[in-house]
């Protein structure tokens, strides 16, 4: 219901040269219930409401400008990624240039074969309780190029994922996702699945710079621009470099990446807004996922 009262300019009320501040003044007012029109006098534009609201409209404008006068919010602290040291670089190189030496040593020695069928991820025998292949699979190689082509990509994500986590904990992740998403494929495909390659882990790396990415735009990028455009080039990087060809295993890919981003999440949450954990906890990290490749193998051998 409008009013039917008088619309009065009352000095209290404040004044501006700029028509689209008067009108903001307006549209504050409108809000509150307060008939009102932009006018324009002698020494700009004011409003007019009725004189029975004028000493209400005039604390509302005068409130209004206060809390715009305001500095904004600082922005919530959050961890970026920064570039990984030297040294971790270095030792994500070592890291690769291990993964292709023991392929070599198992090829050149006439050996490959038998550790192929000791720790292959061969589904009936994962699922039947030999979880270890889901690491071992990891180490294996079925040619050189394979070999090569996953240790580069490797060393590649897992220096982007030292610069945020440590090397210590990006090698954990490359373990932990690996053997998530190998066990994932054994139990989607079935009894008569095999595979081998780091391909799986190399791609739960992928998956946990994006869950990482994600929950950071979750937590500040704008409307519609968040979590899923993380998410969705993680898809898109599985998609280019492991998405089509011969004896591709897309589907461990889908699994690395899924578990990878799951992790990458939940270390998001308690890390958001710390720097990176310490010496000790990557020395720990790093210490674990080299005796776990170990303790692996000893029970493949056994």
């Amino acid at each position: 219901m409008e009013s039917t009262e008088p619309l009065e300019v009352d000095p209290q009320l404040p004044t501006t040269h700029r028509k689209r501040e008067a009108e903001e003044w307006a549209l504050v007012l409108e809000a509150e219930g307060v008939a009102v029109r932009v006018v324009r006098g002698e020494s700009g534009f004011t409003v007019a409401v009725p004189a029975a609201d004028a000493a209400r409209a005039a604390t509302s404008l005068a409130s209004w400008k206060s809390e715009r006068a305001l500095p904004p919010p600082s922005p919530e602290p959050h961890a970026t990624f920064a570039p990984a040291s030297r040294l971790e670089i270095l030792l994500a190189v070592a890291c690769a240039l291990a993964l292709v030496a023991f392929h070599l040593g198992l090829d050149r020695s006439g050996r490959l074969d038998e550790f192929i069928s000791r720790g292959e991820n061969q589904a009936v025998l994962v699922i039947a309780g030999d979880l270890y292949r889901t690491v071992t699979a990891l180490s294996l190689h079925a040619d050189l190029a394979h070999a090569v082509g996953n240790g580069l990509f490797g060393a590649f994500f897992l220096s982007i994922l030292s610069g945020r986590l440590g090397l210590g904990l990006a090698l954990a992740c490359f373990l932990a996702t690996g053997a998530l998403g190998n066990f994932a494929d054994a139990l989607y495909y079935g009894s008569g699945h095999r595979s081998i390659g780091a391909s799986t882990g190399v791609f739960g790396l992928v998956g946990v710079l994006a869950g990482l990415a994600a929950w950071r735009r979750h937590r500040i990028a704008t409307r519609n621009r968040g979590a899923w455009v993380a998410l969705g080039a993680g898809l898109a990087i599985v998609a280019m470099l492991g998405g089509a060809g011969p004896k591709i295993d897309l589907a461990a890919h889908l699994f690395g990446l899924g578990a990878g981003s799951l992790a990458g999440i939940a270390l998001a949450i308690p890390l958001a807004n710390q720097p990176r954990p310490g010496l000790v906890a990557q020395a720990l990290a790093a210490a674990g996922s080299v005796l776990g490749i170990a303790l692996a193998w000893q029970w493949a051998a056994s």
